[in-house]
């Protein structure tokens, strides 16, 4: 087994409408302290906030920027998600950052959670990418994995390793706690589920093993 360094970062909310340059900065500080990370996921919706009325398009300048600190970095950056704003419709979205700085894929999530992302059209396609010598990676948000067929899926499709940025700030961490166990042992992967801060979440990001066994929660 070859080793691969996997970072999350739980990230607060923006008080402004932005919270890109915090975003840069924790990132600068994380692979400072860890030069060795070679794989950096934040949580659900982090760079904007949780209201539409942020919705950017896609590519656009918060792309642009994460292209360039996933190069500069030289890592695989999934910077959580962001509205996307596409014709008439709005999406919940992730982009996931080679270490080249180019896109390898977008994942848009396929669960909305009613009625806090009224407004939010559902995605419809499952996404996994390849790290050369390291393995197959799905992508999946928040409510998604309340559907245990979406991860099934993208383990059926070959995915050993689910990111799953999230959005949490209610009781239901408790029972998403157990659900990340369940979706990492019913589907024998290693599932990285990060959630925000403050009014972005209420942390308690959680790793799990093929096992089910959580090996970290912050």
């Amino acid at each position: 087994m070859k080793p691969f360094t996997i970072a999350g970062i739980q990230m607060k909310v923006p008080a402004t409408h932005s919270n890109l340059e915090m975003m840069k900065l924790k990132l600068d500080i994380t692979m400072n302290i860890y030069p060795s990370v070679q794989l950096v996921l934040f949580s659900e919706l982090c760079a904007y906030g949780p209201l539409t009325y942020y919705a950017q398009e896609i590519p656009g300048d918060f792309e642009q920027e994460m292209k360039a600190m996933a190069k500069k970095h030289g890592i695989w950056l999934l910077p959580g998600s962001i509205f996307e704003k596409d014709g008439d419709k709005i999406y919940n979205t992730a982009s996931v950052i080679n270490p080249d700085g180019e896109v390898v894929t977008r994942y848009r999530k396929m669960f909305p959670f009613y009625p806090y992302e009224a407004g939010v059209t559902p995605g419809h396609e499952f996404c996994t990418f390849d790290i050369p010598d390291v393995g197959r990676f799905g992508v999946s948000i928040c409510y998604d994995m309340w559907f245990p067929e979406t991860v099934r899926t993208l383990a059926v499709m070959g995915a050993e390793v689910i990111l799953h940025p999230t959005m949490t700030g209610t009781m239901d961490r408790e029972i998403e706690l157990s659900i990340d166990q369940a979706m990492a042992a019913v589907n024998q992967c290693y599932f990285f589920d990060v959630n925000g801060l403050d009014s972005g979440g209420i942390g308690r990001s959680t790793i799990c093993g093929p096992d089910g066994r959580v090996i970290y929660q912050a």
